[in-house]
Order: structure tokens, then C-alpha cells, then sequence
């Protein structure tokens, strides 16, 4: 056999090919399998119901990782209800779910789908984590006895909301008894709790939104619990970062007359900010109260959410995820702003169960 010099490599180059592409074509083709594979199924999700139906306890919150995967919560709305619990009462709709957003709570129960378990970094102790096939898990943490105080976004319809007006004076908006203080005019200067997007992420909070020319909005509680640490977290909404309108947001918060709290937002930056003070003794029974001011408060919606706490340690407060912020730009000046007017029994780790694959 005579052999065309080169024609040695080339087959063997031909091969090596032809082996790479069946080779790229089988993972692709594992990929797409597994991918499929680990969504929730009926079986999978029906079998996390059966046992929160059998373990669920008053106190119990319960929560969905990824929140975004939540499927079929009929459910579990289904097993508190034979237990005779509110599921609406008891749900956790944070998007990552964290320790802050379960605040009040004994335990949180965590349906885990897509395989994401593994992703669910809370600091506390796992009690149970069952798994159930099809990426589906099913997690149970103790939260210990909460540290709050007073909530201020619980207690929002307690407060006193105020709005700078063009001529300089301040005027109370008007509670209107459910769920959100009416400042006037356009929906977006109302104050009010929903779910805001912010970092990356979606949790509880009250908007407020400066707006106009130096804007500036004073929300004050008058009578709040005596507490030790005032915490929380603030940011500036995906609504507010998409829009180049307004100027930076000056966020302060006081206790009394002082100042203990305050922080720049640029106009760009989409992030959760974190905060924890330490309160003094002396500044038992004053009020408390956070401003919002911009020179231009046009599309500045800020998102708060904020407690005092009664302990002295370091507050739990989420860590935030990486600070975005417009390429080039630096803080703002602040801005000059007016004085304002038994812990539960800890069960132990139950057995980790896998249920049988089902076919």
C-alpha cells in the first residue's frame, strides 16, 4: 500500500476531529438531560408537602430557593392549613432568602429546587435537610429568639411622614389605613412596604422618594420600643439606578436631635447597604427618624427597611452583595438638611432521608 506523504496525519487529524465533535455533541446532549432532570416534579414537591404536613409548628416560616423556581405552593399552603396555620402569614418572598427577612420566627422550613441547595449559605444551625430527587430539597433552620425591638417597616402606619413643599414648609401625608401614607399627586411620592428589587435582589422594604427640586422627606416614629442597636439595610431601587433623572440621595438617620446615621446613595449604585449603631442610654423614649433629601429627588426611589434591636451584640444584618456603581463616578457631598421636629428549645439534626427514585 502506497501512502500519499502527509496522508498519515491528516487521517489521524481527521479522527481526533471527529472524535472532539461526538464527544462536544454527548455533553451537550448530558447537559441538556441534567438540566431537564433537575427541575421539581410532582413527586418531588408532593413529598416536601408530606412532611411539613407531619412537622410543621406554629412559628414556622417557610421559604423557596430559588424564589424565582417556586412551583405549585398550593401545597404547602395545604399542609399549614391542616395544622391550622396561615401559610400568607408564615412566607418568606425574599429573593435570596435570609435570616433578616425571617425575623420573628422559631424556625424556617426551605424548599430547595434546581440543585441550588448548596447555595443557601445561612448562619445559623440546620436541623434537617431532606432529598427528595429531582434537585429538590427540602431544609429546616433555627433561628433562635429574635432581637427586635420595634420594626420600623412594621410599623409604618405608626409613623409621621412629612414632605418638603415648594415654599420651604413641611406637610404631613395622610395614613390611609391599610397599608401606605398619600403624600399628594403621583403614586411615587406616596410612602408605602411592597417587595423592591435592589442589588440583585428582592426583599420587604418602604420607598420613599425625595422628589423635586431639594426634595427632601422625614419619616419619624414618635413612641418606639427602647432598644439598644438601630439596623438595617438601604438601596436604591432598579427603577431608580435604570434612570440618569435627579441627583444623589443623602440618607440620615436620627434619634432625637442627633445625628447617628448617615450615607451618600449615588445616583448609580445598586446595592443593599447595611448599617448597625449602637444607641446610647440617653436616647431611650426620643424619637427616631430617617430623611431622604436630593437637589434633584426626581426617580430617586430609595427602599429602607430597618428595626431596633434589644441586644448588644453585632446585628444580623444580610452582607450585601458586590457594590455596583456608574463607571467613574464618586460620591456626592452630603446635603445640608434640616433638625427634625426565651430563647426555643433546639431539637436535634433529624436523620437526613432520600426518598427512592420514582419511575
Amino acid at each position: 500500500m502506497i501512502l500519499v506523504p502527509g496522508t498519515r496525519g491528516s487521517l489521524a487529524a481527521a479522527f481526533v476531529g471527529a472524535v472532539a465533535i461526538f464527544a462536544t455533541a454527548a455533553a451537550m446532549l448530558v447537559l441538556r438531560t441534567n438540566r431537564h432532570a433537575v427541575a421539581p416534579d410532582d413527586a418531588s414537591l408532593t413529598a416536601a408537602a408530606k412532611i411539613l404536613a407531619r412537622d410543621v409548628q406554629k412559628g414556622d416560616a417557610i421559604g423557596f430557593h430559588p424564589e424565582w423556581s417556586a412551583s405549585q405552593k398550593w401545597r404547602f399552603a395545604d399542609a399549614y392549613k391542616k395544622n391550622g396555620l396561615k401559610y400568607d402569614d408564615a412566607l418568606i418572598v425574599g429573593d435570596p432568602t435570609d435570616l433578616w427577612d425571617a425575623d420573628g420566627f422559631k424556625r424556617l422550613w426551605v424548599v430547595s429546587t434546581h440543585n441550588r441547595a448548596s447555595t443557601l449559605k445561612l448562619p445559623t444551625r440546620r436541623l434537617r435537610d431532606e432529598d427528595l430527587d429531582h434537585g429538590t430539597e427540602l431544609m429546616l433552620f433555627d433561628l433562635g429568639t429574635s432581637r427586635t425591638a420595634y420594626d420600623l417597616r412594621k410599623h409604618l402606619g405608626d409613623a409621621v411622614v412629612e414632605r418638603k413643599q415648594p415654599d420651604g414648609t413641611m406637610k404631613r401625608c395622610n395614613w390611609n389605613g391599610e397599608s401606605k401614607h398619600l403624600c399628594g399627586g403621583d403614586w411615587w411620592l406616596d410612602v408605602f412596604d411592597s417587595v423592591h428589587e435592589v442589588g440583585n435582589s428582592r426583599h420587604n422594604g418602604f420607598m420613599v422618594q425625595p422628589g423635586g427640586k431639594d426634595g427632601l422627606t422625614r419619616v419619624t416614629w414618635q413612641r418606639p420600643a427602647p432598644a439598644r442597636v438601630l439596623a438595617g439595610r438601604v438601596g436604591l431601587r432598579l427603577w431608580a439606578v435604570r434612570n440618569d433623572v435627579g441627583s444623589d440621595t443623602n440618607v440620615r438617620a436620627l434619634v432625637g436631635d442627633r445625628v447617628v446615621w448617615s450615607i451618600v446613595l449615588h445616583k448609580g449604585d445598586f446595592a443593599w447597604h447595611p448599617f448597625e449603631v449602637r444607641l446610647q442610654p440617653t436616647d431611650a423614649g426620643l424619637p427616631v427618624a430617617f430623611e431622604f433629601a436630593a437637589q434633584d429627588g426626581n426617580w430617586r426611589q430609595t427602599v429602607l427597611d430597618a428595626r431596633l434591636l434589644d441586644a448588644t451584640a453585632a446585628a444580623a444584618v444580610p452582607a450585601p452583595p458586590p457594590v455596583v456603581v456608574a463607571p467613574g463616578a464618586a460620591p456626592a457631598p452630603p446635603i445640608a438638611l434640616p433638625a427634625p421636629a426565651a430563647a426555643p428549645e433546639r431539637a436535634a439534626p433529624a436523620k437526613k432521608e432520600k426518598r427512592g427514585k420514582h419511575r
